[in-house]
């Protein structure tokens, strides 16, 4: 890469130089001094106020303070209330919103059940029960029949009618609206009404409804059974 050359430059003064120089300079300071002088600035001219003179009568009416504005006339129409400002009426038609139904089943499946030789040890055992035990394990073996009628997916093997509320029995109908059956070893909340006929020994009405899964942490406090 080539290198940039330096240039020297003389300055030498030369007397023509000198001579323009000093003319110049005389010449500037010739053309300042013939400059005009400025002007002097505006002052603002005095303002005339011009005097009235008022008679007694005037001045009084001048100084007389204006009559109070007259009352106003109270208006006679309705003042309009904004939309915001009045309430919403509920709708009517609208209707509210309906528990989950219950399933109705057709045909009652424990007599069936009971019938089948298998279950003979089941017989013998309803035979040893009071009353009221009897018709609630009667309408346990209902509820697992017709839970497994309803879903093959569910495999139910135990119902508890007292899980989260005790069953109700009157007369020969027991509701349990907090029982809970096992299915696959899975624990799911439950609810029934079961009517039994007048000597508690045949169900002839069910209905039942299927609720959420237990969580496994609750199934002591619930005294569910885990399957071992």
């Amino acid at each position: 890469m080539r290198r940039p050359t330096a240039v020297a430059v003389r300055n030498e003064a030369s007397p023509w130089g000198i001579s323009s120089s000093i003319v110049l300079h005389a010449l500037l300071a010739a053309t300042v001094v013939l400059l005009p002088m400025p002007k002097r600035p505006n002052r603002p001219r005095e303002e005339r106020v011009s005097v009235d003179i008022l008679t007694p009568r005037q001045f009084e009416d001048w100084v007389k303070p204006p009559p109070p504005p007259a009352p106003a006339v109270p208006s006679t129409q309705t003042p309009e209330v904004p939309a915001a400002a009045v309430p919403a009426v509920p709708n009517a038609s609208r209707p509210a919103a309906t528990a989950p139904a219950m399933i109705h089943p057709t045909q009652m499946l424990s007599a069936r059940t009971l019938a089948d030789p298998r279950s003979k040890q089941a017989r013998a055992d309803l035979a040893t029960f009071a009353s009221d035990e009897r018709m609630v394990q009667l309408c346990n073996i209902e509820a697992t029949d017709q839970i497994r009628q309803w879903r093959a997916d569910f495999q139910p093997d135990q119902v508890v009618p007292y899980a989260t509320a005790e069953e109700k029995i009157t007369g020969t109908t027991i509701a349990a609206n907090g029982a809970a059956f096992r299915s696959r070893g899975n624990w799911y909340g439950l609810k029934f009404r079961c009517q039994l006929a007048g000597d508690g020994q045949t169900v002839f009405g069910f209905e039942f409804l299927v609720g959420d899964l237990v969580p496994r942490e609750k199934w002591d406090e619930l005294g569910l059974p885990a399957v071992h």
